[in-house]
């Protein structure tokens, strides 16, 4: 399928963790397909050397910039490359109608919904401004999308006829699925992320409980060490790896025997689907977007002392890939979609 449109997107946000997955196959799939106009984070500026069929605009707004004119480099770009036919926007908020079709992907659910979430004051003066914006924003959207069925219910019923489910692709899941036998795992359990939402604390009580069972287990936990309780961190069986790029992270899953998330909330299955496709036996919370990606698999549910919530028990061979899909799909699903709202706006 190769692109006959003119496509802006817009990453400036993002230039790490989901964001950059996102941006990083976007990117790469148009340079193979024609091209495409990105906007991104100078953090991500080596994209425009590795993909040169795209053209790449570099900003950075400060943060009073994004408080106060968020898009405000949009208008300068736009009358270098005139009305692109998409304009993509990945979790900023849509001020005005800049393509022929705008097209707000939510990139997280916060916020639109952190009530009972631990963060911060200055975060959840944040968030509570920025959902502002992106809900007014959906006024100028054609799309809206999300990629979770739980996260498109956020978005609200006014704006159904619009919304449209855009998971995450899942390449390496799938392929680790075809060479998994192979795989020796490693004595440890392993944690990804340690913002508050994902509720660290919980997750040291499963392992506490696996370990229990396992005295020579260990703890690996990947993200800003910082953010972890020293209490929690400080424990001789947890082992902080700090942030890790995208490659690192994959490997500790590899050799992983356990995968544990005891998120409070997510956007997506994303995260979810990399460790209990990897790890041979993974605990998840029971929020919405962990049972969409289980469905057509088996799984218990349980309860781990030390943890108020259920959880979700799942076996790597008891799990189907039947949810699963690559970003080739993903890519050429979207662009599907804008093609037909393009044509029924011209019709």
């Amino acid at each position: 399928m190769q692109p006959t449109h003119r496509f802006l997107f817009n990453f400036a946000a993002s230039f790490s963790g989901g964001g950059y997955k996102r941006l990083y196959e976007y990117a790469q799939w148009f340079n193979s397909n024609g091209g495409a106009w990105f906007i991104i984070h100078p953090d991500c500026a080596a994209l425009a050397t590795e993909f040169p069929n795209n053209r790449c605009f570099v900003v950075k707004p400060s943060r009073l910039q994004r408080l106060l004119a968020d898009c405000g480099y949009l208008a300068g770009i736009c009358r270098q490359i005139g009305q692109p036919d998409l304009y993509y926007s990945y979790g900023i908020p849509v001020y005005s109608h800049v393509g022929r079709v705008n097209w707000f992907h939510l990139s997280n659910v916060l916020p639109l919904s952190s009530a009972g979430i631990p963060v911060s004051f200055y975060d959840r003066i944040r968030l509570g401004s920025l959902g502002r914006r992106i809900r007014r924003g959906f006024a100028h959207c054609e799309v809206i999308s999300a990629e979770s069925a739980y996260s498109l219910g956020l978005v609200g019923s006014d704006a159904a006829p619009r919304l449209f489910l855009s998971v995450n692709g899942s390449d390496d899941e799938l392929a680790y699925i075809q060479n998994a036998s192979a795989e020796a795992k490693d004595n440890y359990a392993v944690v990804i992320g340690t913002y508050g939402h994902k509720a660290i604390r919980d997750s040291v009580a499963v392992f506490e409980m696996l370990r229990a069972r396992n005295p020579g287990l260990k703890l690996m936990i990947v993200g800003i060490a910082e953010a972890v309780a020293a209490d929690l961190r400080s424990k001789p069986d947890v082992v902080m790896r700090g942030v890790l790029g995208r490659p690192a992270v994959i490997a500790c899953l590899r050799r992983a025997r356990f995968y544990i998330s005891t998120t409070l909330i997510e956007n997506s299955y994303n995260a979810a689907a990399e460790g209990i496709f990897i790890a041979d036996e993974s605990y998840i919370s029971d929020i919405g977007p962990h049972r969409e990606l289980l469905q057509g698999s088996r799984f218990e549910e349980t309860q781990v002392p030390g943890v108020e919530r259920r959880l979700l028990r799942v076996r790597r061979e008891h799990l189907s890939p039947g949810n699963l899909k690559t970003w080739d799909t993903v890519v050429r699903e979207m662009i599907g979609h804008f093609r037909k709202v393009i044509d029924r706006n011209e019709h």
